[in-house]
């Protein structure tokens, strides 16, 4: 089974004013296409376009999304081109939607298709549902001569002027579901002299009309279903909404196995609901799913007639969060963070949780060892649901480990807590993180910085784990009495990128042998590198890409030599301090005929803690760049995407 959108490519042309912000294929079904190639449904578009430039990148944008295509290529036409303009006024953005170039006023747009009508009836399988968005008379001659599943996405009432009342009904009526929108409806009404939905679309399977923020109505079996907005997004663009809308549905026709009942429709509204929220916030009727492309005008040329499309230098997210840590990383620790972390009096606390999740838990689990280390305090770094499961009554305070600062599975674990006992460490803002957690702002560490606001995106934390952790660096920098906490934590980031730039180079056929997707990787840790063990497998298990066994360099000797005798590929991520005991050398002469790669930091204790967490932001990155994925951006599946964004009762 395939979903197949037919008909003409076109290009769309966006700007702001008169400034061209980039291009990318349009036109109603391919739109719909893209959003569910998205999904990973198999997808075709069978075209014709001109051989140009637009037609190029027409094609190109879809392929970017893996639609296949079946495009013929003419020379005698122009691609079609559609232009969309943005103007800000009034704190408003306001846009218009024409044929003709804004810049040259020149129209590249023919009315008739060009799609040849048997090439087309041959490509079609007979499981393809079929997607159009107009009745044009070959799409009409298609729709007559094939028994597929059909859909229609109607956006503009042309085409009906020219059927009467009765070929309007008999074509609506050879349509599994059909998407109007109101201008279409109101077409209808006028021509069937009604303003009854339900005259016209009797016996329809699904008639959806879509009236912008105003919701949608539904006819299915003979009733109307209307369905009202809860929420509306800030919209920056709606191009793209309604097919992303539709989209939705179709998508979820399928999962539904092709059957159409109130919850379905239900379901598939609030999904659809969500998703455009999304759209409308990007520019580009697929800017959701693809940035538009930045194309280079030639001389004396409109980019309308012809351009030079650059791809752009593909940088990683997992890229441009190492590459700012430095930065983002000294800048936290001179913030105003870290002076109201210093204020706390840690001697009069007998018992503190630190609490995080994901990149954040192992903040919290180096801040519990320092503050444990300079104090004699009972600390325990821990997960949040954890809590639920213990008695809590002589804990003094709970630090709350969050980038956002408002992680709903941390303040839902610490609920039964006065507000007055917890502190949140974070990079949110603190007026904003006050009024969505109700703790005060005297209660909220934030590092974030007019110089230092942007933040990492990706499922990886890098500055959201170092950052944290070396503001309580500092704090035992400071109470220990020691030298520059700055110049270490700079000397570290600088020693650990350089190491792991010229270990991966020198030794990149033996890493390339051993760092193979769905590998079994046992990492040793114990005494100071804790918290370097508690990062990487965090961060390696987030990204999909190994299976992670952890081993407590004793408890290895208990027993667990069996399973990596017999089960493991032998690949071992060995985490060590400065000294190395009598214990730990027996080991490392066991583990010597294994595919090791041992991480040694040149310090000991609470230095060489940090040192190490330092030392696996760089083997992350360099684990990354070395089999070419980007580990902050894994895949994850709309199901599991659920799970991840669960906001409740834990």
């Amino acid at each position: 089974m395939r979903v197949v959108s037919i008909g003409d490519l076109v290009t769309d042309y966006y700007y702001k004013g008169k400034t061209l912000l980039g291009v990318c294929g349009g036109m109603t079904s391919h739109n719909i296409i893209a959003n569910l190639a998205h999904k990973k449904i198999p997808t075709l578009v069978i075209g014709v376009c001109g051989n140009d430039s637009a037609g190029k990148i027409a094609i190109k944008s879809l392929q970017d999304l893996k639609v296949e295509t079946k495009v013929e290529i003419k020379d005698n036409i122009k691609t079609r081109c559609f232009h969309v303009s943005f103007i800000e006024k009034d704190n408003k953005i306001n846009f218009t939607s024409k044929k003709s170039c804004p810049i040259c006023n020149k129209k590249h747009w023919y009315e008739n298709s060009e799609i040849d009508v048997q090439n087309t009836l041959n490509l079609i399988d007979k499981k393809d549902i079929l997607v159009f968005d107009n009745l044009n008379e070959k799409n009409i001659e298609i729709i007559n001569n094939v028994p597929n599943i059909k859909m229609l996405d109607l956006g503009y009432q042309n085409d009906l002027e020219n059927l009467s009342n009765k070929e309007i009904k008999q074509i609506l009526s050879k349509f599994t579901m059909i998407n109007l929108n109101q201008r279409v409806e109101d077409y209808l009404f006028k021509r069937f002299k009604t303003t009854n939905i339900l005259n016209i679309a009797k016996d329809l399977n699904l008639l959806i009309v879509t009236k912008g923020k105003s919701g949608a109505d539904f006819i299915y079996n003979n009733n109307l279903i209307s369905k009202k907005l809860k929420t509306i997004s800030k919209e920056i663009d709606p191009t793209g909404a309604g097919d992303a809308f539709f989209g939705t549905f179709i998508y979820e026709f399928i999962k539904n196995d092709y059957q159409i009942d109130n919850n379905y429709i239900k379901s598939s509204f609030e999904k659809a609901v969500h998703l455009t929220n999304k759209v409308v916030q990007n520019i580009g009727s697929r800017g959701h799913l693809n940035k538009l492309y930045k194309i280079k005008k030639l001389p004396n040329i409109c980019t309308c007639e012809k351009f030079i499309y650059e791809p752009r230098k593909q940088i990683t997210r997992c890229s441009l969060n190492v590459n700012n840590l430095k930065s983002r990383v000294l800048n936290a620790i001179k913030s105003p963070a870290y002076n109201q972390l210093k204020n706390i009096d840690f001697s009069k606390l007998n018992s503190i949780l630190f609490v995080g999740t994901g990149g954040s838990f192992p903040a919290g689990v180096f801040a519990s060892r320092v503050i444990n280390n300079l104090y004699g305090t009972n600390t325990l770094s821990i997960l949040p649901r954890d809590i639920l499961f213990r008695n809590n009554s002589k804990v003094d305070k709970v630090f709350l480990f969050s980038y956002s600062g408002t992680t709903n599975d941390l303040l839902e674990g610490v609920k039964s807590f006065d507000n007055n006992d917890k502190i949140i460490i974070t990079k949110g803002q603190k007026t904003k993180v006050s009024e969505k957690t109700s703790i005060s702002k005297q209660n909220i560490i934030s590092y974030r910085t007019v110089n230092n606001k942007a933040k990492e995106r990706g499922f990886l934390a890098f500055e959201g784990t170092l950052s944290p952790a070396s503001l309580f660096l500092k704090l035992y920098f400071d109470i220990k009495k020691l030298n520059n906490a700055d110049k270490f934590i700079l000397d570290s980031l600088n020693y650990w990128n350089n190491y792991f730039d010229e270990y991966f180079k020198i030794n990149k056929k033996f890493l390339k042998k051993i760092l193979t997707k769905g590998n079994i990787l046992n990492i040793f840790t114990g005494d100071y590198t804790i918290t370097a063990s508690k990062y990487l497998e965090s961060t390696l298990v987030e990204s999909g890409i190994f299976h992670i066994l952890i081993h407590e360099k004793k408890n290895f000797s208990h027993g667990r030599f069996i399973n990596y005798e017999n089960l493991s590929t032998k690949t071992n991520l060995y985490l060590k301090t400065k000294n190395t005991t009598k214990y730990e050398e027996s080991l490392l002469e066991y583990l010597k005929d294994g595919n090791n790669i041992i991480i040694e930091s040149k310090y000991e204790g609470i230095l060489g803690e940090y040192d190490l967490l330092v030392a696996m932001q760089y083997l992350i990155y360099n684990i990354g760049k070395l089999i070419n994925i980007d580990l902050s951006k894994p895949k994850y599946t709309e199901n599991a995407l659920k799970v991840y964004f669960y906001k409740g009762h834990l």
